[in-house]
């Protein structure tokens, strides 16, 4: 093992110890419990702290809290990895012992992205910084920024392999370019003349059925009132309930009209004791004038 191997193993010796010494005093109920030495302590670790692609890491965290100091329930961590890849949730464990409580979090990765990716024989990859917060009981807010040890990547590939290979490690992400064969403004364009001749052909069509509908209403209206004229000189030689029943219709017919006649049809039609038959005969007589084309 060379100077850097015996460097990195014993950071890895010293970081573990530390870790697993916090741990024990989370754990052992025989082990004194120190007084804390300050309300907010950060301890990090990697395990491994060598790796090769792919390979499991797990990284640990250790948060020292004085309960007396701080309120444990308001920690908040800062959980970003990368480039490792996170390959589970973060397992946390609590423990208080006196004025001590310890929260322990473990965060399963993986290095599998492109800097884990190497062509020498070690290569360090660098972790974001954990930056630990926690309030105070004074109202304070106490943070602690933390550095990750370097995770020593070993290449899997040498590079004589990659100049006998040549594999490809990378592919273009980037979509091709579209191609079309009528273009996108030209469609668009047909589309907008489309829609207006649309339009417009909606507003004719609804123009034409209108005036149709008024046509039919109009003539169904001069229908009606003809047989209602037919009936009131039917009605000349009939009783005198009659008479009132046909000024009636008449009456009834006209004001979908308004005007005069209408309320003179009315007035006829409920006069007492009957419709005179000479009345009926005018009123007739001039409604035929009215109404005739």
């Amino acid at each position: 093992m060379g100077a850097l191997g015996r460097v990195t193993a014993a950071g890895v010796v010293v970081a573990g110890a530390a870790v697993a010494g916090v741990l024990l005093l989370g754990r052992t109920a025989t082990t004194p419990v120190p007084a804390p030495t300050a309300p907010l302590v950060v301890h990090l670790a990697l395990e491994p702290a060598q790796a090769e692609f792919g390979d499991p890491v797990t990284a640990h965290v250790v948060v020292l809290l004085d309960r007396r100091s701080v309120r444990p329930a308001t920690l908040k961590l800062s959980d970003a990895i990368a480039p490792l890849t996170v390959l589970g949730a973060p397992r946390t464990t609590t423990t208080t012992r006196g004025r001590l409580t310890i929260v322990s979090v473990k965060l399963p990765g993986a290095c599998l992205t492109l800097p884990c990716v190497t062509r020498s024989a070690d290569t360090k990859v660098v972790l974001p910084r954990l930056v630990a917060t926690v309030s105070a009981r004074d109202g304070r807010t106490l943070r602690d920024v933390k550095i990750w040890q370097p995770l020593h990547v070993h290449a899997g590939v040498t590079a004589a392999d990659l100049a006998a290979a040549r594999p490809p490690f990378r592919g273009s992400t980037a979509p091709p370019t579209p191609s079309y064969r009528i273009e996108p403004s030209t469609v668009a364009a047909v589309l907008d003349a489309l829609a207006v001749v649309l339009v417009i052909g909606g507003v004719a069509f609804g123009g034409y059925e209108a005036v149709r509908l008024a046509r039919r209403r109009a003539s169904a209206d001069g229908d009606e009132l003809e047989r209602a004229i037919r009936l009131a000189r039917q009605s000349e030689s009939r009783p005198g309930p009659d008479r009132r029943r046909a000024l009636a219709l008449l009456a009834r017919l006209l004001g979908r009209r308004g005007g005069s006649l209408a309320v003179a049809a009315s007035e006829l039609a409920w006069s007492r004791p009957n419709p005179e038959v000479t009345a009926l005969t005018e009123l007739v007589g001039e409604i035929e004038r009215e109404v005739a084309p």
